[in-house]
């Protein structure tokens, strides 16, 4: 399967409002469109920092292919739906944090 933007022969959907992440599909070229996925992240949790972040891109996967299952966009000559979701988590001193929660110097 060829990856590049020019004979792109599936449809992207980036799992994310990122502006880093918009940027980097956008300069490797790839058409995408976005959804958001509106997952409790905070009800994901796991002691490795490894594990939450692909519990957490894996929830998000998730959710995006269950919303496009409920739409029903299923047509014939569709292409081929690639979801890509990520996340990203803060460890400060060894320890998980939720962004907005760092302790101040």
């Amino acid at each position: 399967m060829d990856f590049t933007a020019h004979n792109q022969e599936f449809k992207i959907i980036l799992g994310s409002s990122s502006v880093a992440r918009k940027k980097i599909m956008a300069d490797m070229g790839f058409k995408f469109t976005t959804m958001s996925a509106d997952i409790d992240e905070k009800a994901i949790r796991k002691e490795k920092t490894e594990d939450l972040v692909m519990a957490l891109a894996e929830a998000k996967a998730d959710a995006i292919i269950g919303k496009l299952e409920n739409l029903g966009n299923e047509e014939k000559d569709a292409k081929p739906t690639v979801v890509v979701s990520a996340d990203t988590v803060v460890v400060y001193e060894g320890m998980i944090r939720e962004i907005g929660f760092l302790p101040k110097n």
